[in-house]
């Protein structure tokens, strides 16, 4: 069944919608009162009859029209009769925020839940987060907008099985203007789990990249196989938690599930083509830069920095991260020699020095990306310096899409330099606070080239 109903539908129905600012339900209903959701959006809730203007229904069943989803956001007790109406009603998706189920050793109550389903309805949940749509509008996320930040439309797919995971990292990503498709907490997985989710963002065409928090799999098996299949399409980043004895034990209680191995985890996701990232910082930062980004043709990179210190730190991570400083051509260093002091460092890395413009930055960049001997780069801009002015924002989006290699920057900074950031994020350029990040976010994407390499080579077909 597809989970379009989930994303795209053309009615939601809020079971447990309130009047009070605080309960999730009211929050949800809020949600898609004040956002872009162009369906209808229905209150149900059996004690009060008006919400924000809109009539609330006793129960689904009163709903006049037809219904593609429900919230269900009620106490545990009552979730399985609000399956069994919204079944009835022929209600065709169902997100269930409700707690109260297998993470505290209640796998009867999930049981109950599948078999008022008679699987005729998909269902996310329980003890989710939410869901949402940045292309659509829908948002059933608990959390009030004021608290927690919902981000711009972008190219980032996002599967969570922690729903305070999710929250915070789609916090993050609005107020970086990272840019997310989808979101998707997916807690006790009754129904929907992490393969569904990864096999439906495969063909979606908003999503370019996709990042997983996964804490461990019912289906390890079939997730591998997936996984395989997916990354040939796009890449996925996966961050595994409960690595530890201790944290395993966390997991158990958490959403219920068993977590595997590490060390066995992570050779899964070596063989199937996966990225693992080691930490929320990678996982954020590996997935825009693959959501955004060309695939490097290799991994020579050449870094072109304002800063020479700066420069030297990049030159550091490049090599022991595995990769390679690019040798520019003579044709190239004489070329960018003209329009340069004779004191700036045409070299690698490239030091246009601290009175570098923007000017100065073009065309170091221009004459770079031409180099078939570079096949990405790292761009240093330290805002501070007063040279340097707010045009180098149009020069790095002109640089991007003239030439289709990829490139990620370092900006580091306060205020000034964060509003520089944010408006690159917003136009596909990853942007990242340290010389490492930068340098490890080209790293994942040479290797998710060196992975499509890989798989292509062995099914015998063209990249």
């Amino acid at each position: 069944m597809d989970l379009d109903s989930f994303f795209k539908p053309k009615s939601v129905a809020v079971i447990g919608a309130s009047k009070h600012p605080r309960k999730f339900g009211h929050i949800i209903f809020e949600n898609f009162i004040d956002s872009d959701y162009k369906g209808k959006v229905y209150a149900v809730n059996n004690s009060i009859t008006e919400l924000m203007g809109q009539p609330v229904y006793e129960s689904v069943l009163n709903i006049p029209k037809p219904v593609d989803m429900a919230v269900i956001v009620i106490p545990a007790k009552g979730v399985p009769d609000a399956i069994s109406e919204c079944v009835r009603k022929k209600v065709k998706a169902c997100v269930i925020i409700s707690a109260g189920f297998g993470e505290i050793g209640n796998k009867k109550g999930e049981e109950q839940l599948l078999k008022e389903a008679k699987g005729r309805m998909r269902i996310i949940g329980p003890n989710v987060l939410g869901i949402y749509d940045a292309y659509s509008g829908v948002d059933t996320v608990f959390n009030p907008r004021y608290r927690q930040e919902r981000p711009i439309k972008g190219s980032v797919g996002f599967i969570s099985q922690s729903g305070a995971f999710g929250a915070s990292i789609m916090d993050m990503a609005a107020s970086e203007g990272i840019g997310i498709s989808k979101f998707a907490s997916i807690g006790n997985r009754i129904d929907v789990d992490e393969v569904d989710l990864l096999n439906y963002l495969a063909k979606d065409k908003n999503t370019k990249a996709i990042a997983l928090y996964i804490e461990g799999s019912k289906r390890g098996k079939v997730l591998l196989k997936t996984l395989k299949s997916v990354t040939i399409k796009k890449p996925v980043v996966v961050i595994k938690a409960g690595k530890t004895t201790a944290g395993q034990v966390a997991v158990s209680s958490h959403t219920g599930s068993m977590a595997g191995e590490s060390k066995i985890f992570s050779a899964v996701l070596k063989q199937s083509g996966a990225i693992e990232a080691f930490n929320v910082e990678e996982l954020l930062d590996f997935t825009k830069a693959l959501a955004t980004q060309p695939v490097p043709k290799g991994k020579n990179i050449q870094v072109v920095t304002n800063g020479g210190g700066f420069g030297v730190i990049a030159t550091d991570s490049i090599i022991m991260n595995g990769l390679k400083l690019a040798q520019l051509s003579r044709r190239t260093i004489e070329k960018i020699k003209k329009t340069m002091p004779s004191y700036a460092q045409i070299s690698n890395p490239m030091d246009l020095v601290g009175d570098a413009d923007s000017l100065r930055y073009q065309c170091a960049l221009e004459n770079v990306m031409k180099d078939s001997n570079v096949h990405g780069v790292v761009v240093i801009m330290l805002m501070q310096i007063s040279a340097l002015e707010s045009d180098i924002v149009d020069v790095l989006i002109s640089v991007r899409g003239e030439y289709k290699k990829p490139m990620t920057v370092c900006a580091t900074g306060g205020d000034f330099t964060k509003v520089h950031t944010k408006m690159l994020e917003k136009q596909g350029i990853p942007t990242y606070a340290t010389p490492d990040r930068a340098v490890m976010a080209m790293k994942a994407l040479v290797q998710y080239a060196d992975i499509r390499r890989k798989i292509f080579r062995r099914s015998g077909k063209d990249e």
